[in-house]
């Protein structure tokens, strides 16, 4: 069956060339298309090749300037959409779709309904453009009042945000944003030095865990997630972008309760959440090259890497608090945040493909 292939992957090279990768069973006739429309039934594609093998390497016609999308015609059978998921956008190294992923009854979430990102401040003019042009009606920022102060997010063509503030990250956001951005750094350096216990102070991110488990168990954060979904049961707020400050924890999980209830495989849900990890290592290092600078303490560099790392323990953490809470993610989601098997097919008869 089609709908059972990996979706397959879109990577943009150190060239900028699109290099396209499939894998099918059965070896067949493949023909390959590119289209500005989120639709694999359009009529508006154009052909890029016929009886193609993968790898396909392929010149972006749009130069990165908007989102294009490719679709697979494989002998008569339903056509397959697909796209990039980490998204060109100049300055944002976290932006990406969570479409394509195999949920209930083996069908795949719909692409362009479903992006995540880090946050949306100080958008250059290309990438304000290429954001509007992906229609986004609704934000859902995770961010506290101080982070948004801070940092405000650019106007994208929005029709709505909704302020989300689910939990505080530990010492990076307490630290960061009381002080000048310049500042930022040492300030949190200085703040791991002064206020977390020095067992605690190590690269074992078990700050972190219990962030995680905070997420599941935390009543403000109930309260915030729940609102979040109950938004996404209404079709009319997406497309929409769900961010925090580097759209990796408090994103994270937002993402993971949307695809718990589209049926996404755990698996999958923490091969989309590690992904994080290779959008973020460039920015990882620099951070810790700046660390460097301040302190050669390396267990306080071991902390300071475990606040910004993206550890497959970390999400696993999550998930198994919800079965020891609820007995399975799906229970947990009924159960501690009050929605019904009917919330739960609304959302796939919405979001999932035919």
């Amino acid at each position: 069956m089609l709908k059972q292939i990996k979706t397959p992957s879109v990577i943009r090279n150190k060239q900028g060339n699109l290099v396209i990768t499939f894998s099918l069973i059965n070896p067949t006739s493949i023909d390959l298309y590119w289209t500005e429309e989120a639709n694999a039934y359009t009529e508006n594609k154009t052909l890029i090749g016929k009886n193609v093998q993968s790898p396909v390497i392929f010149d972006d016609p749009l130069q990165a300037k908007k989102r294009i999308y490719f679709i697979l015609q494989i002998n008569g059978k339903p056509p397959l959409l697909f796209g990039e998921r980490t998204l060109p956008i100049t300055g944002l190294n976290n932006f990406r779709d969570f479409g394509g992923y195999i949920g209930k009854n083996g069908k795949r979430i719909k692409w362009g309904l479903f992006y995540r990102s880090n946050h949306l401040h100080g958008l250059k003019p290309d990438a304000q453009a290429y954001i509007q042009a992906l229609g986004i009606r609704t934000i859902i920022d995770y961010r506290s009042e101080n982070e948004i102060k801070n940092s405000p997010n650019t106007n994208v063509g929005e029709k709505q945000t909704f302020h989300l503030n689910a939990s505080a990250q530990t010492a990076e956001l307490a630290a960061q944003f009381a002080a000048d951005p310049s500042d930022e750094d040492r300030a949190l350096v200085e703040s791991v030095l002064r206020d977390i216990p020095k067992d605690l102070v190590n690269g074992e991110g078990e700050q972190v865990l219990e962030q995680y488990r905070n997420f599941v168990v935390s009543d403000k954060s109930k309260d915030s997630y729940s609102k979040m979904l109950k938004a996404m049961l209404d079709s009319n707020n997406n497309p929409s972008i769900q961010h925090c400050r580097g759209g990796k924890d408090r994103t994270g999980y937002g993402v993971l309760l949307i695809q718990l209830m589209l049926g996404v495989s755990e698996d999958d849900i923490i091969y989309d959440y590690m992904l994080t990890h290779d959008n973020r290592l460039e920015r990882n290092k620099i951070k810790m090259a700046a660390y460097r600078k301040i302190t050669d303490n390396e267990n306080v560099l071991g902390y300071l890497l475990s606040l910004i790392d993206t550890r497959e323990s970390f999400v696993k953490e999550i998930l198994n608090t919800m079965k020891k809470v609820a007995g399975t993610p799906t229970n947990y989601i009924k159960q501690e945040l009050g929605f019904t098997d009917q919330d739960f097919q609304t959302m796939q008869d919405l979001y999932l493909e035919d």
